[in-house]
């Protein structure tokens, strides 16, 4: 009984450090969207759904990237590859086209994508490097 408990004591700890790492992603993700949008007020609207997609999308692949180094470690490769697709493909069917609405992508707009894709990308990344060191 005891092997038990320590078990369930081991899982409860992996939650707690999970949430933990979540929850300041999350509140690092808003902190920059209020940032940003501080900065330039009038795309305001359209950073909030950027760091917003870009928020679910980087916490997806931590979900998938910290599942893949607890049960899938051969496969953490296509687990990321996987999750880099995707975000690929939800800049290709949201950002791509709001950016061409003038016919020019300009600084402001590229950061207005980049951004939070980058604080997401940088946050994997130290996930990654944490649980392999």
């Amino acid at each position: 009984m005891a092997g038990l408990q320590t078990e369930q004591e081991i899982l409860v700890a992996e939650m707690k450090k999970k949430t933990g790492i979540l929850l300041v992603f999350f509140l690092v993700m808003a902190m920059g969207g209020y940032l940003h949008a501080q900065i330039l007020p009038l795309e305001e609207t359209f950073i909030w759904q950027s760091y917003g997609i870009n928020t679910v999308l980087a916490a997806i692949a931590l979900m998938l990237l910290s599942w893949g180094m607890q049960k899938k470690k051969a496969n953490l490769t296509v687990l990321y590859l996987l999750t880099v697709a995707l975000k690929l493909g939800v800049y290709f069917l949201f950002f791509y086209p709001k950016f061409q609405e003038d016919g020019n992508l300009l600084r402001q707009e590229f950061f207005i994508f980049f951004t939070p894709y980058a604080l997401g990308l940088l946050t994997e990344i130290i996930l990654l490097a944490r649980r392999y060191n």
